[in-house]
C-alpha cells in the first residue's frame, strides 16, 4: 500500500513569523512539541540558510528587493505561506537516509522553481522529530507586489495537492494523492497531537482501571477481618514477700505466682489463617508495586503533563483567534466607514463636476468651444490622476450623449 503525499501551506503573519523561527531553527526549548528529540537535532539543515537567521529581516530584504510600488507593507499582510511537505512514517522507515535527502532536494527544487527560488526564505528539514518532514517559506511576490491571495489562490492549492504526489511519482517515490472531495478537515498540529493525545490517555487509563479491578479482585480473596481467637500463655514463678525466716536471719520467703508470658497460644488451624493472611498480603503489595512501576503506568503520567501543555498551546491559539476575530471585526468597521466616506466623496465631485460644467458653459461662446474648454479640464485631471471619479462621470456623459444620437 502506497503512502500519502502531504504538503499543507499555512499563512504567517509578522507575529508569527518569530515564533517559527524560534522553532524551525531550534533557538529555544519547545514547550508546546514533546516530539523532538535533541539528540537528533544536528541532523536538521536548510537549503537556503548555512546559519540561523531572523525570519523578519529576511522576509523585509525579500519584499524590499522587488517592491516596485511607495506604499508601506500593511501591518496585517500575510508576509509567508509556508508549506510543510511529509509523508507518513511508514514511508521514510522505507528509505534509506540518502534517498530521504533526494525525497526533500526534489521536493524544495519543484517548488523553488515554480515560485522562484529568490522568494525563499527559509527551508528547512527536520530530522528530530517523530516523521521527517520539510518546511519552505515562500514570501508571496509577483510583479512587485505582495499578493499571496494571487499566487496562493484556490487553484494554485488544488494544482499542489495534485502535481506535487505525481512529480513525486514519476521521481521514483511511492507516493499517492490524499483522497479527492474528502470530508475530512485539516487540523493544526498541535490540535492533532492533542487529539492523538487524548485517545492513548483514554486507552491508558480504560487499561489502568482494569488493572485496578485486577488488583481489587484480587484483594477481595484477602480477608480483611480476620478474627483469630487466642490466650495468653501463663507460667508459675517464684516472687519474694519481703519476709525473711528465722527471725530475719534466713532467706527471704517466697511465694508461687501465675503471670502470664509474652507469648500467646493459638490452635493450629488459626496459625495456618495467619500465616496464608500475611503471605496474602505481601502478594497484594508486590502486586500493587509492579503495577504502579509498569512502563504504562509511568508513559500515564508522560501523556497527562504532555497534554496539559498542548491544552495550554490549543487555548493560546483560541486566545489568538479570538484577538483576530476582533481585529476582523474592526477592519469591517472601518471599511464600512470608509465606504460611506467614499459615496459622500463621490457626491461631492458630481456637485463640483455640474458647477465646474456650468461655470464654463456660462462663459463660453457656443457649444463646441465650452466642450472644447470642458474637454482640455478632464485631460490635465486625467494627466494628474488616472482613473478619477471625475474623468469617470464625463465618460458615462459622453456614452450617454452618443447613444442619445443614435436613437435619433
Amino acid at each position: 500500500m502506497m503512502s500519502y503525499a502531504v504538503c499543507r501551506m499555512q499563512k504567517m503573519k509578522s507575529h508569527d513569523l518569530k515564533g517559527i523561527q524560534f522553532h524551525n531553527q531550534r533557538e529555544r526549548e519547545s514547550k508546546t512539541n514533546p516530539d523532538i528529540d535533541k539528540d537528533k537535532s544536528n541532523e536538521n539543515y536548510d537549503f537556503i540558510n548555512d546559519g540561523n537567521i531572523d525570519y523578519n529581516e529576511r522576509v523585509k530584504e525579500i519584499i524590499e528587493s522587488q517592491k516596485t510600488g511607495i506604499r508601506k507593507t500593511r501591518k496585517d499582510a500575510v508576509l509567508v505561506n509556508e508549506l510543510l511537505v511529509t509523508s507518513g512514517r511508514e514511508f521514510f522507515e522505507g528509505l534509506d537516509s540518502a534517498e530521504q535527502k533526494r525525497f526533500f532536494e526534489e521536493s524544495f527544487k519543484l517548488f523553488s522553481e515554480r515560485y522562484g527560488e529568490q522568494n525563499i526564505a527559509y527551508a528547512t528539514v527536520h530530522h528530530d522529530e517523530k516523521t521527517p518532514h520539510l518546511h519552505i517559506g515562500v514570501v508571496p511576490m509577483r510583479d512587485g507586489k505582495l499578493q499571496g491571495k494571487n499566487v496562493f489562490n484556490r487553484q494554485e492549492l488544488i494544482w499542489i495537492q495534485d502535481k506535487f504526489p505525481e512529480h513525486m511519482q514519476k521521481l521514483g517515490f511511492d507516493l499517492e494523492r490524499g483522497e479527492k472531495g474528502s470530508k475530512r478537515e485539516h487540523i493544526e498540529t498541535q490540535t492533532f497531537k492533542k487529539q492523538t493525545l487524548e485517545k492513548e490517555i483514554d486507552f491508558l487509563e480504560k487499561d489502568l482501571t482494569s488493572k485496578k479491578d485486577e488488583l481489587t479482585g484480587y484483594s477481595e480473596r484477602v480477608e480483611s477481618d480476620l478474627i483469630v481467637p487466642v490466650r495468653r500463655q501463663m507460667k508459675n514463678i517464684e516472687v519474694p514477700t519481703g519476709e525473711k525466716a528465722l527471725f530475719g536471719l534466713g532467706k527471704e520467703i517466697t511465694k508461687t505466682e501465675r503471670k502470664p508470658t509474652e507469648n500467646v497460644i493459638i490452635l493450629r488451624t488459626d496459625y495456618k489463617k495467619l500465616v496464608t493472611a500475611a503471605q496474602d498480603n505481601e502478594k497484594l503489595k508486590t502486586h500493587l508495586k509492579n503495577i504502579l512501576n509498569t512502563d504504562m503506568a509511568k508513559e500515564n503520567i508522560g501523556l497527562r503533563k504532555q497534554n496539559e501543555v498542548v491544552k495550554e498551546k490549543y487555548n493560546d491559539l483560541v486566545q489568538r483567534f479570538n484577538s483576530n476575530i476582533e481585529d476582523y471585526n474592526e477592519l469591517v468597521e472601518e471599511n464600512r466607514s470608509l465606504k460611506g466616506r467614499v459615496s459622500d466623496l463621490k457626491a461631492e465631485i458630481g456637485l463640483v463636476y455640474k458647477s465646474a460644467k456650468e461655470f464654463l458653459r456660462d462663459r463660453t461662446d457656443n457649444v463646441r468651444a465650452f466642450k472644447k474648454v470642458f474637454g482640455e479640464l478632464v485631460d490635465k485631471i486625467r494627466e494628474k490622476t488616472t482613473g478619477s471619479e471625475f474623468e469617470r462621470l464625463h465618460k458615462r456623459e459622453k456614452a450617454r450623449e452618443r447613444n442619445n444620437d443614435m436613437s435619433r
